[in-house]
């Protein structure tokens, strides 16, 4: 018994799930029939042989090279009862004994080969699904800790500002109110800063889907107020397979517009097709757009007015899926968002 075999509990007889020693050993028999009763008896010498090709190939594919042995068994009673018969060396019986020997050391090295190919894949397929695990394990842990911690900073930070406000409410020296008034800025900067490493967290954390992009637009109707702002959805029934956090990035393109857009009154989502099978989806608005020192600069974390982390966790969102991202409306007339899907990666329902 191989090393292999005994980590794996299993015997020479069942080193495969189809393995079946009694419908082998049953081959075996029947060989053994015919080899004595058509060969010793009946003097049959050529049509019966062919039969053992079968038991050989058998023992070989569930056996491996252990089959040589089945071979040896069969071509010696061909040589033995041949002299016995003739009384001469038969070269045309030995011929077929070195004919199954050839075919059972191909077929059961092959087998072996495919056996210990197997008894590796199984292996290496347990210690990934042990390895993800305590990955798991201490990804959950870990965002046990975060959350806490998230929590337990944000219960502090709002007693901060609340006691900031207090203070300032109590207070006549302009000079300590402006500096006060810093302060409670800093802490709500804090608190936005801590709410990113929420959604940052969550990136990735589960598995990529098939998304309906127009079911998220209208989510955003009819969660944002867009006052006078007309919007229109030219996606039809198109599909995205990406991160479940997708719709952050649709949302973080409209917020974007309404923040830093100034006048726009337009936005209108759309597609279009490239040549090689990429698909785009465009986003555009008709507000004040973007400088050209400024397209990819957005991107970087930290970079804005608010908080700085709208556009750079939307890229990090749609690059886990390889989709990607880049702004080039033209500035004074609207900006232009363009996120390229891979082929593959889209797809549109009926």
């Amino acid at each position: 018994m191989t090393d292999n075999e005994t980590a794996s509990g299993e015997s020479w007889l069942t080193t495969t799930s189809s393995a079946q020693p009694y419908v082998f050993a049953l081959l075996v028999a029947t060989g053994l029939f015919l080899e004595f009763t058509l060969h010793y008896y009946l003097h049959i010498t050529v049509v019966y042989t062919q039969f053992f090709y079968l038991i050989v190939v058998v023992a070989g594919i569930w056996y491996g090279k252990k089959a040589i042995w089945i071979a040896l068994l069969f071509g010696a009673l061909q040589v033995i009862v041949a002299i016995y018969i003739t009384g001469i060396f038969p070269f045309e019986s030995l011929i077929r004994a070195a004919m199954l020997f050839i075919v059972a050391l191909v077929v059961g090295t092959l087998s072996d080969y495919r056996n210990t190919s197997h008894i590796e894949v199984v292996d290496r397929n347990a210690k990934l699904h042990a390895s993800q695990q305590a990955f798991e394990t201490a990804n959950k842990k870990l965002n046990l800790l975060s959350n806490i911690t998230r929590h337990d900073i944000f219960n502090q930070l709002t007693v901060l500002i609340g006691y900031l406000d207090l203070a300032r409410e109590r207070i006549t020296d302009t000079e300590v109110i402006n500096f006060l008034e810093k302060s409670e800025n800093a802490a709500n900067i804090i608190r936005r800063q801590i709410a990113f490493t929420k959604d940052y967290q969550d990136i990735g954390v589960q598995a990529p889907q098939w998304q309906n992009v127009a079911r998220y637009i209208e989510t955003i109707l009819s969660l944002t107020p867009l006052h006078d702002i007309r919007l229109t959805d030219d996606l039809g029934t198109l599909e995205v397979y990406g991160d479940p956090m997708l719709e952050k990035v649709f949302g973080n393109l409209v917020d974007n517009s309404l923040r830093h857009g100034e006048h726009v009154s337009l936005i209108r989502f759309s597609y279009q097709k490239y040549v090689n099978n990429e698909l785009c989806i465009v986003y555009e608005d008709n507000g004040a757009g973007v400088a050209e020192e400024d397209k990819e600069r957005i991107f970087n974390r930290g970079f804005g007015k608010n908080t700085g982390f709208g556009l750079f966790l939307s890229r990090e969102i749609l690059g886990i899926t390889g989709l990607s991202i880049k702004e080039n409306g033209q500035p004074g007339k609207g900006a232009r968002f363009e996120i390229t899907v891979p082929e593959g990666e889209y797809r549109f329902m009926p």
